[in-house]
């Protein structure tokens, strides 16, 4: 029976996207798979504003992790650093932000068990105009990640060996 469920799962995963308040429009949510005792990974998604107003990714929850940071990746002096983004990501009216490896994403930090690629989980992203949306996320092998979630853009893939250093200044 969890078999059918997860498929069922991974099928609407695929076919739908969460739509808050017909305004925000959430893609699909990939998570990095993990190796046994690895306590952090990464996730990625595409959130498009429909509405008029600006809008703001302020958080993310997870009951898998026990802490969840938003996350950006910058070159600082030839090295490529990551650090916790203060303020949440801007989603500004009629655009799409991705959030993908090597750019804006999510960190799970303090994570309980393995993320096992073919798993599915579920995450809360909360905005600043009150919207929150709990999405199903999908487990994927790092080759499988595609940049932003399922919108299909490949022109900034950024390779999964890359190495950088994780700051919190």
């Amino acid at each position: 029976m969890r078999t059918i469920f997860s498929t069922f799962l991974t099928l609407v995963a695929f076919a739908t996207s969460a739509a808050v308040a017909g305004m925000l429009d959430i893609g699909t949510v990939q998570v990095r798979a993990t190796a046994p005792g690895m306590g952090m990974t990464g996730g990625y998604v595409a959130i498009t504003n429909n509405s008029d107003s600006d809008d703001r990714l302020v958080a993310v929850s997870a009951e898998f992790a026990k802490r969840v940071e938003i996350h950006e990746m910058m070159h600082d002096n030839g090295v490529m650093k990551m650090r916790e983004r203060d303020g949440g990501i801007e989603i500004p009216a009629g655009e799409t932000v991705m959030l993908k490896p090597g750019g804006l994403h999510i960190m799970f930090m303090g994570l309980g068990e393995t993320m096992v690629a073919g798993e599915m989980r579920e995450i809360t992203l909360e905005f600043a105009s009150g919207h929150k949306a709990t999405v199903p996320a999908m487990v994927l092998k790092p080759g499988d990640i595609k940049s932003g979630g399922h919108r299909h853009d490949h022109s900034d893939e950024h390779s999964a060996g890359h190495k950088h250093k994780h700051s919190h200044d």
